[in-house]
């Protein structure tokens, strides 16, 4: 007759490797989305970037289209306008 022995702890071996496994599982998940979420971040920053160096360049554009020596450039070029007590030329060689 032989007896047995057995280890008290045998059951802590295959504990350990699930658990590690289970580790390595989680990380690895984390890790690929903690990436897009970066991916994504970077995206957004970009693009708020690009949003605020429209809006400076509209509010540029803005201030100098507001100007008085702008607005009479458009009425005269565009809208054809002129001034009370100009006198007009009209080149009808063209």
């Amino acid at each position: 007759m032989s007896i047995r022995k057995t280890k008290k702890g045998w059951w802590l071996t295959p504990l350990i490797a699930v658990v590690l496994i289970y580790a390595t599982f989680v990380f690895t998940s984390q890790s690929n989305d903690l990436y897009i979420l970066n991916l994504e971040i970077k995206q957004l920053e970009q693009k708020t970037a690009k949003a605020e160096e429209e809006k400076q360049r509209l509010l540029e554009e803005k201030d100098e289209i507001s100007s008085d020596e702008s607005i009479e450039k458009i009425a005269r070029e565009k809208l054809g306008m002129v001034k009370d007590g100009e006198r007009v030329f009209v080149d009808t060689n063209q």
